[in-house]
């Protein structure tokens, strides 16, 4: 059994080192001779910039000093670099010297160095606030920097996260390793519609509860799709330690008067996953256009209290932007996995808002979202978003149930203020309604 996952693990390696190049498609290289809509770039002169590493920007580019360049790959460069995600404002101007022309990019840093303080709060039963320090773009260099305490209803748990960009890794490559310790609770609920004299009341009856202690310890190598718009094989590898003790110690005085009960017992894992995305979605400070789409497959090797057991998942979204004042979103996430233990099914119940945390659960679940967003404000010194949505899910033991049971709706409407020159700070108010005892307003911090 051993030599099998091994077999398993060394094949998926293999696999994943890969990076095929699709017939038809050309690495990157000088231009023979000029087209008739291209201009030769002679320098290349960066500015503004007073925290990001110049080579972080030049990588981005689909050219270099010297080359003949269309206007169209200068107008992707440019997407590249906004995609970057560290800049406030992006801009070039291109101009004629004694010496050829010269490229003038102005990329203004955004201050990505923050404390993390989160308030995410609906009511008592839903809610999360985190406390920590975080750069994403850790000396300059576009690595990302983490550190937070983390608190919910279920519990508390320190993360910490540091990864390399894939402008200083080996071709397209990203590097992630992480941790995250400490007390969770899975926690699964119904809630019963009752009518009574013609007033609609809601009661949330408990299925599950189910307190832990958890340690969770991880390393990524990404591939993440190319953002000069060519598709390569490039799956994503992320190799995981999970271990959970459930403790019944844990629980308080009132879930034991319930009736519930929890065995003292350890499960571990050793979780393989291999993921693969196509797409690409521009950003402009918050404004989005594009579309990605993700597929993934997990194998749980099962170490201690459990067997082993795979998932699936998907995902897209898309979103357009038709004017400078309209942006339509929309998005799918689905699940599935066999897992033999009621502690290992998906959940996905935090996708759809207006639910509490644990309304959606089973092997199987799906969430969606659609959406009209329109922007009043967008400039480097504040941006202001207002949103109309439609956000629904389910979930169950197997697909085909999953739509035969009543679907879980939610509509609503946000208003967002942010500050990009200062990204970490921004607000979020949120009103939506999901019916008879659903969360009415959640606010983001």
């Amino acid at each position: 059994m051993i030599h099998r996952h091994l077999q398993i693990i060394f094949s998926t390696l293999f696999l994943c080192s890969w990076q095929v190049l699709l017939p038809g498609q050309e690495s990157r290289g000088k231009e023979p001779r000029p087209a008739d809509d291209s201009i030769r770039i002679d320098r290349i002169e960066i500015s503004r910039n007073w925290m990001t590493w110049d080579r972080i920007i030049k990588n981005e580019l689909l050219f270099e000093e010297g080359d003949y360049v269309r206007y169209g790959e200068i107008d992707t460069s440019m997407n590249k670099v906004w995609n970057i995600g560290n800049f406030a404002d992006v801009s070039y101007t291109i101009d004629e010297t004694a010496d050829g022309n010269v490229m003038k990019i102005e990329a203004l840093d955004a201050l990505q160095i923050y404390p993390v303080l989160t308030v995410d709060h609906s009511s008592e039963n839903d809610y999360n606030y985190r406390i920590g320090v975080g750069d994403e773009n850790f000396l300059g260099s576009n690595s990302e920097l983490k550190i937070v305490w983390d608190k919910k209803p279920t519990g508390a748990t320190w993360d910490f996260r540091f990864k390399m960009p894939r402008q200083l890794m080996y071709k397209n490559m990203t590097a992630e390793i992480g941790t995250k310790v400490g007390l969770d609770t899975r926690v699964f609920y119904d809630r019963v519609i009752t009518e009574v004299d013609g007033k609609k009341e809601a009661e949330y009856l408990t299925r599950m509860i189910a307190p832990y202690h958890k340690m969770d310890i991880y390393a990524v190598l990404g591939n993440p799709w190319h953002l000069d718009y060519k598709y390569r094989f490039s799956p994503n590898l992320s190799l995981r330690y999970m271990q959970d003790e459930y403790d019944s110690t844990l629980l308080t005085q009132e879930e034991l008067e319930m009736g519930v009960h929890v065995e003292n017992e350890t499960y571990s894992f050793f979780n393989i996953t291999v993921s693969e995305s196509i797409g690409t979605v521009d950003r402009q400070r918050h404004r989005k256009n594009g579309y990605t789409a993700v597929g993934s497959y997990d194998y749980f090797i099962g170490l201690q209290g459990t067997r082993s057991h795979h998932a699936f998942n998907l995902s897209g979204e898309y979103h357009r932007t038709l004017s400078p004042l309209v942006q339509i979103s929309t998005w799918l996430r689905t699940g599935y996995t066999n897992a033999g233990d009621q502690y290992r099914f998906i959940k996905g119940s935090s996708d759809v808002l207006g639910l509490r945390w644990g309304e959606i659960y089973g092997k199987a679940y799906y969430s969606a979202y659609a959406g009209t967003h329109f922007t009043w404000l967008n400039t480097k010194w504040v941006s202001l978003e207002n949103a109309y949505f439609l956000n629904w899910g389910n979930g169950a033991d197997t697909y085909a149930t999953i739509f035969t049971e009543k679907q879980k709706f939610s509509v609503g409407t946000f208003l967002e203020i942010r500050v990009p020159v200062v990204s970490w700070i921004a607000f979020r108010f949120t009103f939506m309604y999901a019916g008879p005892g659903s969360e009415w307003f959640k606010f983001n911090m």
